[in-house]
């Protein structure tokens, strides 16, 4: 494995590609068995043009490369911004970054590619000015300080190549992708107070149930007019009532496949959906009560790792990283819970966490529906015969989300791709329009 590195990494400092070095070994071969031992004249001037322009565009490439090095570096600095850059994955973004398109070099070409964040495709566009200028396409959220390029100088033919890597400072942010989900309507937390009837309340509602007098009853809820008129002993009692809490506290869970679920996060943040009132938090992150704060705390949150959890919840106390630490230090009797509906680990966090602390959870679940691995075969192209999508079951639990319902207050599965709900009983690899 050591080895196999080692030469990976010699062969990223190597200045011929795959085409130019097989071009080398086979006119050199070719120049010698051909060449030379049977003394073709033609087979002798194609293999020595070929090495000629072999070799012309190595050194043109590696001297062109090494003065273009120095510039991008200069311009690495020069373009160092300290205004956040705003991104959002699953659409192309303009970063602000450009070079020179190097017209003045004949038969040398510039190019980079984006190396962090990861996950990122890289485009580049010729402007009028003759500059590149840069786009980058995230394929899942993040944030960060810095942005890593990895550059390359090449010839037109494709022979040779001189790649080094740079590094700007700027800070940005990748905002998960929404697709195609809508503002939903979020269940409010309800608190003990005289409002609404509800059998799980409190006796603090208005005094409307009434019945006969028991050993223990006070003697300021008797009816002492009833009792003047018909010699019984009734009592009149507060009915069970609750009503709407107005802080509402919500959660993102990191985890496997969770883009969707932050994507949730985000909207429900972004349309105030969880009224004025609210206190969010994410793995990784303090909670908040600010929607800037917030959405970088959703940005933040996707490297978010396990064994980050473990030590941070061990070692600090003063801020909340995970979300039993946010349960506890909030004193939350009910919270919305944003998580992804794949990662059972998250399922088990959940579990846990209802099992040691009473506390209320409404579920937003959220899930990308992905298309099956198989081959489609030609003739099915041809008639137009689409098959439909499925989850990706096999980290799907079924059990384990039928177990969580019945302990939560709600559940909500949320299909990003198509914005529409999905019902549990559904779910477990059956197919869906």
């Amino acid at each position: 494995m050591r080895l196999w590195r080692l030469a990976a990494g010699l062969g990223a400092h190597f200045p011929l590609t795959t085409q130019g070095s097989l071009t080398l070994i086979i006119s050199a071969g070719a120049l010698r068995l051909f060449g030379y031992a049977s003394m073709d004249l033609v087979v002798f001037a194609l293999c020595l043009c070929a090495l000629i322009v072999v070799i012309v565009s190595l050194f043109t490439t590696v001297i062109a490369g090494y003065f273009v090095q120095r510039s991008v570096l200069g311009n690495l600095a020069a373009q160092a911004s300290s205004q956040r850059g705003n991104y959002e994955a699953g659409y192309r973004n303009e970063t602000g970054f450009s070079l020179p398109a190097l017209a003045w070099l004949p038969l040398v070409r510039l190019r980079w590619t984006i190396t962090q964040p990861n996950n990122t495709k890289t485009f580049l566009e010729t402007a009028r000015d003759k500059r590149l200028h840069e786009f980058l396409l995230p394929g899942s959220r993040g944030a960060g300080e810095t942005i890593r390029r990895r550059f390359e100088v090449s010839d037109a033919l494709g022979l040779c190549r001189y790649c080094w890597h740079g590094e700007q400072v700027a800070n940005y942010r990748i905002l998960p992708s929404l697709g195609k989900i809508r503002p939903v309507t979020l269940q409010r937390a309800k608190i003990s107070d005289d409002g609404l009837p509800d059998a799980t309340g409190a006796p603090e509602g208005d005094r409307m149930e009434i019945r006969p007098y028991a050993p223990g009853d006070s003697l300021r809820d008797i009816l002492w007019k009833g009792f003047a008129r018909n010699r019984q002993l009734n009592v009149r009692l507060p009915e069970k009532s609750v009503a709407f809490d107005d802080k509402t506290y919500a959660y993102l869970l990191s985890g496997t496949g969770d883009e969707p679920a932050a994507a949730l996060a985000r909207i429900a943040l972004e349309n105030y959906l969880l009224g004025k009132d609210w206190c969010f938090g994410a793995d990784g992150s303090p909670a908040t009560n600010s929607l800037d704060a917030a959405l970088d705390a959703i940005a933040k949150s996707a490297d978010w790792e396990q064994p980050q959890r473990e030590l941070l919840s061990e070692t600090t106390s003063a801020q909340v990283f995970d979300f039993e630490n946010f349960i506890r230090q909030q004193n939350i009797s009910h919270c919305v819970v944003f998580a992804g509906a794949v990662d059972e680990n998250t399922l088990d966090t959940l579990a846990q966490v209802l099992q040691s602390h009473p506390v209320k959870l409404s579920l937003l679940l959220g899930i990308d529906f992905e298309e099956p691995s198989e081959a489609i075969p030609f003739w099915r192209q041809l008639l137009h015969h689409t098959p439909k999508q499925r989850i990706s079951g096999s980290s799907l639990s079924l059990d384990r989300l039928t177990t969580l319902r019945q302990r939560v207050e709600s559940m909500l599965i949320i299909d990003r791709q198509s914005g529409q709900r999905i019902e549990a009983n559904r779910l477990g690899g059956e197919t869906f329009g």
